[in-house]
């Protein structure tokens, strides 16, 4: 299967384009630092060079390579996750995350690509009895800061699942 993985030099990327090519997978790796792009072909993805903030470099990525399935991992976050780094990060983090959302759904269709897989988050499950699955929303009433990160991943999966013609799944991971 060839996958697009955007946002592939992050910590989770890595993992993906590791465990995508010891299965067999063609990976292409979305990026737009030339000096993840060598971190990226090292571990056996191919490197693609667009801003994923660029509708048109997203276009023509996603246009050339086709992909059957396209993963979303894309972030912002700081090195190192101290109160201050995170704060200076998090509006950069957020539109990353939105507008990289947007640029990657807005294309699919017209790719041929039918699978997407979106980075989410099991952090902001409403709070209740036992352990909590899909079937729990993400809360929606909590302190602004709760309520700002929940907003966002409740944007970027609406917006995902309201795309007409792919198959969607939200990675909660937590």
């Amino acid at each position: 299967m060839r996958i697009l993985i955007a946002g592939a030099s992050g910590a989770i990327g890595q993992a993906l384009v590791r465990r995508l090519r010891a299965n067999q997978h063609e990976v292409f790796a979305l990026t737009q630092s030339r000096d993840s792009a060598a971190v990226l072909k090292e571990i056996g993805a191919e490197p693609v060079i667009a801003d994923a903030l660029d509708a048109a470099a997203v276009k023509a990525a996603v246009g050339q390579i086709r992909p059957d399935a396209v993963i979303n991992e894309l972030t912002s976050l700081p090195r190192h996750y101290t109160p201050a780094e995170m704060k200076a990060a998090a509006e950069r983090d957020r539109k990353v995350r939105v507008e990289g959302n947007i640029n990657l759904l807005a294309v699919l269709r017209d790719a041929g690509v039918r699978r997407y897989l979106l980075q989410s988050s099991g952090f902001w499950y409403a709070p209740g009895p036992g352990l909590a699955d899909e079937s729990v929303p993400l809360i929606s009433s909590a302190s602004s800061g709760v309520e700002a990160g929940t907003r966002t991943y409740r944007e970027l999966e609406a917006r995902a699942s309201a795309t007409s013609g792919i198959e969607f799944v939200a990675l909660r991971c937590g």
